[in-house]
Parts: C-alpha cells; structure tokens; sequence
C-alpha cells in the first residue's frame, strides 16, 4: 500500500461505464488488469507480489494495443509499484511516497502469469532506494522483463511552503468534458485492452490526431481484483500512455517504442483522476523523447519521461 499513515486517499475507487467493464479471462468477477493466480507458485526473494496474497495473472484487461498477447507497459509499471509498496511497508517506511519510479521495459511482458520480486536496497529515515523485477516464471534464474528502482521520501507535511509550477496549463474540469467515445476505424481498433479499460476524456488533441495531447484518464476497473488502486499506482497506469497519445507519425506506418518510463512525483495523487500534458520530439535517425506533465484537480503532481525508438514499420 502507498502512503502508510498519510491521508484518506491513499486508495482509490474505480469507476465503470456502462457497457465498457472487461470480464477476466476465466469470464468471472466484473474485471481486473490483474487477478490471483493460486496455481502460480510464489517467488523467492526477499518480498514478493504475493505479499498479503497470491501470485497474479495479467487479463487481457492489460494487454497492450500494439501487439496481441502484451501487457502495456502502464500496466506493467503500475503493478511493479504495487510490489515496491509492499517492500516499503515491510521495511517500515511510513509517512512517506514513492517520489521517483524509474521502469526499464526489457522484454515484452506476456498476458499471463506474473512474478514480481522486491526488496529495499538503500535503507534510511527521510529517503530509501528499492527496486523490483517482474518475470513471467517464478524461478528466479528465468528472464528478468521489466525491472523498477524507486526512491522513497518522507513527507513531512508544513515543512517548507508550497510553491506551484508557474507554468502549469489551465485544464477543465473532467465533469465538464465528454467521456471519449471510438469514431473512427483507428479508434475503434485500439479500443480493447488497456485502452478500453481506461476512461479518457480530452481537453486538446486527440490519439489519432498526431502532436501533444491533454487528457483526463482514470481506470474503469482495478489493478488487481478485490484490492483498491493507490494514488502512485493510478499515476503509473496513467503515466506510460503519454507517449502513444502524444506521438508525432502515424501509428499505421511507424512503430514507438519506449524503452523506459521515468517519473518524478512532487505529492501523491489526490482524486481518481489524473491529468496528462504530453508531448513528443523525435530526431530523424530514429530516437524520440516524450516528456509529460501529470495532474490531479489541485494541481500538478508529477513529471514523466520517455526515451523512444521510433523507426518505420516493416513491410
């Protein structure tokens, strides 16, 4: 869990649209990106996903637009911090947020079984480093496909005065906007997965349109069945989806590839809402930076960054 001992909203209600819930892929429950998985056995280590419960299995609620069979690398991010959370709360760090998460996406991650290990690598009173690896076997010595290190910070609430970004973009309110709906072939295509499990109401650009993009998004359903969403959790979801939503070519002729996701968090997340403010750079050998500020209805809360790979598609 995030935040331990810190305020009300340190989880999160989801919200389902009619007509828009997934079923798990075992056809049971109202749906989860993530669901206990007792016949997986759990992982060695230090601290593992299976912290307080099973083992996972990712839905095809997680899987990706890109490629059939893949988990989104939000997805991947989000349940990630889901373990450094527990290994935070294991080694008795309290009062505090995980205010920087860097992912390395390694290897696609398969929609199936998951096992996650974590552990606190730097320990100490106002900040502390972890890190986790997500494989898809339990056996410690298979293939690592996504590792996660975190720096944990105390919050000492009145510490020092606030000071907001200056530079911060006025948004709508989300109740003011229209919630996202496919209307047109592209749309309609990507409209599945994680894409369809997520609610996305714009407030400038929009996934089809090539160029920055300004968005509201929150999850129709949760992380991991039965369990709430906390606030890093929700930003992490959130955050990974910049860089498809603000890329510059066309997705039909050109392929982007983020090989990480870097966040830097000022505060947790207040609300089931986050904002994103994304916008993408590529250079024409092929590399591309997405950089992405993320919100909630108070203000900004983090910042994001993508290092792409961007090249044509083949054929």
């Amino acid at each position: 869990m995030e935040q331990i001992g810190a305020t009300a909203h340190d989880s999160l209600v989801v919200h389902q649209t009619d007509g828009t819930a997934q079923r798990d892929d075992d056809g049971s429950g109202d749906g989860a990106f993530f669901v206990p998985d007792t016949a997986v056995p759990h992982a060695t280590g230090p601290v593992t996903a299976a912290v307080g419960g099973p083992s996972l299995r990712a839905t095809s609620s997680s899987e990706g637009p890109w490629a059939p069979g893949l988990q989104h690398g939000g997805v991947v991010s989000a349940v990630l911090t889901r373990s450094l959370e527990q290994a935070a709360e294991a080694a008795g760090l309290t009062r505090g947020h995980l205010a920087r998460i860097a992912v390395e996406f390694l290897r696609p991650a398969p929609v199936g079984p998951v096992s996650i290990t974590a552990e606190v690598v730097r320990p100490g009173r106002q900040v502390a480093l972890l890190r986790a690896e997500l494989r898809a076997d339990p056996d410690p010595a298979s293939r690592v496909l996504a590792i996660a290190t975190a720096w944990w910070r105390r919050r000492s609430p009145g510490l020092v005065p606030d000071v907001a970004h200056t530079e911060a973009p006025a948004l709508p309110d989300p109740d003011s906007l229209p919630t996202e709906v496919p209307d047109s072939d592209l749309t309609r295509y990507l409209d599945r997965g994680y894409i369809a499990a997520t609610e996305w109401r714009y407030a400038g650009g929009r996934m089809e349109e090539p160029g920055s993009s300004t968005a509201w998004v929150r999850p129709r359903i949760p992380l991991v069945h039965g369990e709430r969403i906390s606030p890093t959790q929700l930003l992490m979801l959130v955050a990974d989806a910049a860089s498809g939503v603000s890329a510059v070519l066309d997705f039909r002729t050109h392929l982007f590839t983020n090989v990480d996701l870097v966040v830097s968090a000022l505060r947790p997340v207040e609300g089931d809402w986050v904002s994103l403010h994304a916008t993408t750079a590529i250079d024409g050998a092929g590399g591309g930076t997405t950089t992405t500020m993320l919100g909630d209805r108070r203000g900004p809360v983090a910042f994001a960054l993508h290092t792409l790979f961007v090249a044509p598609l083949a054929g």
